[in-house]
Protein backbone atom coordinates (compact mmCIF):
# COMPACT_ATOMS: atom_id res chain seq x y z
CA UNK A 1 0.00 0.00 0.00
CA UNK A 2 2.51 2.63 0.96
CA UNK A 3 4.69 2.04 -2.10
CA UNK A 4 1.25 2.82 -4.39
CA UNK A 5 0.93 6.03 -2.66
CA UNK A 6 3.97 6.94 -3.67
CA UNK A 7 3.62 5.65 -7.20
CA UNK A 8 0.60 7.98 -7.14
CA UNK A 9 2.24 11.12 -6.14
CA UNK A 10 4.80 10.58 -8.24
CA UNK A 11 2.66 11.08 -11.44
CA UNK A 12 2.97 14.43 -13.41
CA UNK A 13 0.32 17.55 -11.98
CA UNK A 14 -0.52 15.41 -9.12
CA UNK A 15 1.57 17.33 -6.60
CA UNK A 16 0.15 20.50 -7.83
CA UNK A 17 -3.67 19.14 -8.00
CA UNK A 18 -2.99 18.06 -4.01
CA UNK A 19 -1.88 21.44 -3.74
CA UNK A 20 -4.97 22.98 -4.96
CA UNK A 21 -7.04 20.72 -3.26
CA UNK A 22 -5.39 21.24 0.44
CA UNK A 23 -6.53 24.90 0.34
CA UNK A 24 -10.12 23.38 0.14
CA UNK A 25 -13.09 21.71 -2.00
CA UNK A 26 -12.59 22.70 -5.52
CA UNK A 27 -14.40 22.03 -8.75
CA UNK A 28 -12.59 20.40 -12.08
CA UNK A 29 -12.49 23.64 -13.79
CA UNK A 30 -10.83 25.91 -11.05
CA UNK A 31 -8.02 23.21 -10.38
CA UNK A 32 -7.59 23.25 -14.23
CA UNK A 33 -6.90 27.20 -13.89
CA UNK A 34 -4.73 26.60 -10.98
CA UNK A 35 -2.81 24.37 -11.98
CA UNK A 36 -2.77 24.84 -15.44
CA UNK A 37 -3.28 20.99 -16.18
CA UNK A 38 -4.73 19.61 -19.49
CA UNK A 39 -8.31 18.37 -19.30
CA UNK A 40 -7.34 14.59 -19.99
CA UNK A 41 -4.08 15.15 -17.65
CA UNK A 42 -6.13 16.82 -14.81
CA UNK A 43 -8.68 13.94 -15.40
CA UNK A 44 -6.61 11.31 -15.34
CA UNK A 45 -4.73 12.84 -11.94
CA UNK A 46 -8.27 12.53 -10.59
CA UNK A 47 -9.12 9.37 -11.56
CA UNK A 48 -6.15 8.01 -10.12
CA UNK A 49 -5.78 10.13 -6.46
CA UNK A 50 -9.85 8.99 -6.05
CA UNK A 51 -8.95 5.37 -6.60
CA UNK A 52 -6.04 5.57 -4.27
CA UNK A 53 -8.60 7.00 -1.49
CA UNK A 54 -6.46 10.49 -1.59
CA UNK A 55 -9.23 12.45 -3.21
CA UNK A 56 -13.16 12.22 -2.91
CA UNK A 57 -15.70 13.71 -5.05
CA UNK A 58 -17.62 16.25 -3.01
CA UNK A 59 -21.76 15.63 -2.88
CA UNK A 60 -23.98 17.51 -5.30
CA UNK A 61 -21.14 18.09 -7.64
CA UNK A 62 -19.30 20.56 -5.99
CA UNK A 63 -16.11 19.36 -6.74
CA UNK A 64 -13.03 17.35 -5.10
CA UNK A 65 -11.53 17.30 -1.98
CA UNK A 66 -9.06 15.56 0.19
CA UNK A 67 -10.49 12.42 2.20
CA UNK A 68 -8.86 11.99 5.96
CA UNK A 69 -6.39 9.65 4.14
CA UNK A 70 -4.98 12.74 1.44
CA UNK A 71 -4.48 14.75 4.70
CA UNK A 72 -2.35 12.55 5.93
CA UNK A 73 -0.69 12.16 2.83
CA UNK A 74 -0.36 15.94 2.20
CA UNK A 75 1.30 16.21 5.91
CA UNK A 76 4.00 13.77 4.30
CA UNK A 77 4.69 15.37 1.38
CA UNK A 78 5.27 18.96 3.09
CA UNK A 79 7.43 17.20 5.10
CA UNK A 80 9.52 15.79 2.81
CA UNK A 81 9.55 19.43 0.91
CA UNK A 82 10.56 20.87 3.67
CA UNK A 83 13.46 18.96 4.17
CA UNK A 84 14.42 18.26 0.68
CA UNK A 85 16.88 21.08 -1.06
CA UNK A 86 14.23 20.91 -3.41
CA UNK A 87 12.20 23.29 -1.44
CA UNK A 88 14.34 26.07 -2.53
CA UNK A 89 13.02 26.29 -6.21
CA UNK A 90 10.20 28.78 -6.38
CA UNK A 91 7.68 26.09 -7.40
CA UNK A 92 8.54 24.23 -3.98
CA UNK A 93 8.38 26.98 -1.74
CA UNK A 94 4.37 28.19 -3.22
CA UNK A 95 3.67 24.11 -2.98
CA UNK A 96 4.93 24.53 0.93
CA UNK A 97 3.49 27.70 1.44
CA UNK A 98 0.15 26.52 0.27
CA UNK A 99 0.07 23.34 2.06
CA UNK A 100 1.27 25.14 4.92
CA UNK A 101 -1.49 27.85 4.66
CA UNK A 102 -4.45 25.63 4.03
CA UNK A 103 -3.39 22.27 6.07
CA UNK A 104 -5.33 22.77 9.04
CA UNK A 105 -8.48 24.15 6.94
CA UNK A 106 -8.40 20.47 5.32
CA UNK A 107 -8.25 18.80 8.63
CA UNK A 108 -10.71 20.71 10.30
CA UNK A 109 -13.28 20.44 7.23
CA UNK A 110 -12.61 16.57 7.32
CA UNK A 111 -14.03 16.50 10.39
CA UNK A 112 -16.76 18.62 10.33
Amino acid sequence: MPMEILKTISYAGTMEVLASVVKGPKRFSDIMFETKLNPGILNRVLKTLITNGILEKCPNDEGYKLTEKGVKVSVYILKILEVSNANETPENLKLIKAMTLNLEQARNSISA
